[in-house]
């Protein structure tokens, strides 16, 4: 748990790993998102989805990061870890948000800052994620913290199979 104390005079922000009875807040951040991307019926789990994924399965499909500020839950990193052939362990972040009222504060400063500092701990070598292209204010944010635009400077497109495609191949109808 890292704790930073804002010289704005704001409430200080707390960073922890996520618990089981944090999955309602951190599902209906998921919404939120959702609502900011123009896509509020893009999720499709439940907090009951959440819990098993990250606390009932062996081993767990994300962890989390939650911020709390002044009593509140006010942000989350939703993450897994993966693997690289080019540079051995990664995170991956899915999810990275702030609620609206905490914007401007730190608080994604400081989730990254606890994510990183896991990376560090567990000799992970790279931390990626998706941003909508459009999302100028996230995209200054991540370039100021030093983070590649790999459409630029590798020329990666970000590819995804969705469940009937899934399905069609391990049939073989593809």
């Amino acid at each position: 748990m890292a704790t930073e104390a804002k010289s704005d005079g704001s409430e200080p922000v707390t960073v922890r790993l996520a618990t089981r009875h944090d999955m309602q807040h951190v599902f209906d951040m998921i919404q939120e998102l959702a609502d900011y991307e123009g896509v509020p019926r893009g999720p499709q789990l439940s907090v009951q989805d959440l819990i098993e994924d990250g606390f009932e399965s062996s081993p767990a499909w994300f962890f989390g990061l939650v911020a709390e500020s002044g009593g509140a839950l006010v942000g989350h990193a939703l993450c897994n870890r993966a693997y690289s052939s080019w540079t051995r362990r990664a995170f991956y972040v899915e999810d990275l948000y702030v609620r609206p009222s905490a914007r401007r504060r730190g608080v994604g400063l400081c989730l990254l800052r606890e994510l990183c500092r896991m990376a560090v701990a567990e000799n992970v070598h790279r931390v990626d994620w998706h941003v909508l292209e459009d999302n100028a204010p996230a995209l200054g944010f991540y370039a100021r913290l030093g983070a590649r635009d790999l459409r630029v400077c590798e020329g990666r497109a970000a590819m995804r199979l969705d469940r009937a495609y899934i399905e069609q191949l391990a049939r073989g109808q593809l």
